[in-house]
């Protein structure tokens, strides 16, 4: 019983290292975020003896903005923890190959996931030459449809693929 409990705590903490690795801008981005919404939240509090005033608004506004942020940001980080074990499953599959890459390049985030499921199998070296000879750098940090197509931020298919990626279950690994 003890080494069930044991293995399960393993497989438990494994997964929530990577879920922290695969989304760890994103935490950031939540963190941020806390720390603004309570900053935004104080500053319009001191403003409360008249609520009409536009600093109370202004601030009330950016305090909920900021709380509202990191919901987005924890459900984006679920869904790239999603292409995280689809992306290390293909890699196990089918080895480095360029149009599994292709799949998950669009955003940082995307990128920062299937860098960590090509570490966990020894291609990361493939994967950051890659990187480099399409361009890529640290500073990347918005995703490439904001450049190239900023109408399609409106679309459906867009807010599915980041916000709406379905849940995947690992064939292979169970972290």
């Amino acid at each position: 019983m003890f080494k069930s409990c044991s293995k399960a705590f393993l497989i438990s903490t494994q997964r929530l290292v990577r879920y922290l690795k695969v989304g760890l801008l994103l935490h950031l981005i939540s963190i941020v975020s806390v720390v603004l919404c309570f900053l935004f939240a104080k500053q319009a509090s001191s403003y409360r003896e008249d609520p009409v005033s536009l600093f109370f608004i202004v601030h009330t506004c950016l305090s909920l903005y900021s709380l509202v942020l990191v919901f987005f940001a924890q459900k984006d980080a679920f869904c790239r923890f999603q292409n995280y074990k689809r992306a290390k499953d293909l890699f196990f599959e089918n080895g480095f190959k360029k149009r599994i890459v292709n799949i998950f390049i669009r955003s940082r985030c995307q990128r920062d996931a299937i860098k960590i499921a090509a570490n966990d199998l020894g291609m990361i070296k493939e994967l950051n030459r890659y990187y480099t000879d399409m361009g890529y750098r640290w500073y990347h940090l918005i995703p490439d449809i904001v450049f190239t197509e900023p109408a399609r931020l409106s679309c459906s298919r867009f807010w599915k693929n980041t916000l709406f990626t379905p849940s995947y279950q690992s064939k292979y690994f169970l972290w």
